[in-house]
């Protein structure tokens, strides 16, 4: 079996990460996490997962800040990006749109909305 993976989430909750990873894997998804910004850039760069849940608030480097990177990294740049906060006003999002991310979900409605996003944007089922 491959070492790959599907997606990497990038989440600094302990228990929020492994709600979305069982959620994710029960949907027969790979996943891998990164705890802080600056793992989850590197991990990005190096292993170039299908796709990226990213949370907004993280030590090292926050989620705007990875964002802005995988969008002018050549070789990351066409990762789908997934936002996911706690907050909802709306100027994360449009901070977030600003930068090109591919969707944004707030992570109260992340259980029941989270499969459903990723399937539009990787085109799977």
């Amino acid at each position: 079996m491959s070492d790959t993976y599907d997606i990497l989430l990038i989440e600094d909750s302990p228990s929020q990460a492994l709600h979305f990873q069982l959620v994710l894997q029960r949907a027969g998804y790979r996943v891998r996490i990164a705890a802080d910004g600056a793992d989850g850039w590197r991990l990005a760069s190096e292993d170039l997962p299908q796709l990226i849940l990213l949370d907004v608030d993280l030590p090292t480097l926050d989620g705007f800040q990875i964002l802005a990177r995988l969008k002018r990294d050549q070789a990351t740049t066409t990762i789908p990006v997934l936002m996911l906060t706690n907050r909802e006003h709306i100027s994360n999002v449009e901070r977030a749109i600003s930068l090109n991310v591919d969707g944004y979900l707030f992570k109260d409605d992340a259980s029941t909305q989270l499969c459903a996003a990723i399937v539009q944007l990787l085109g799977t089922q």
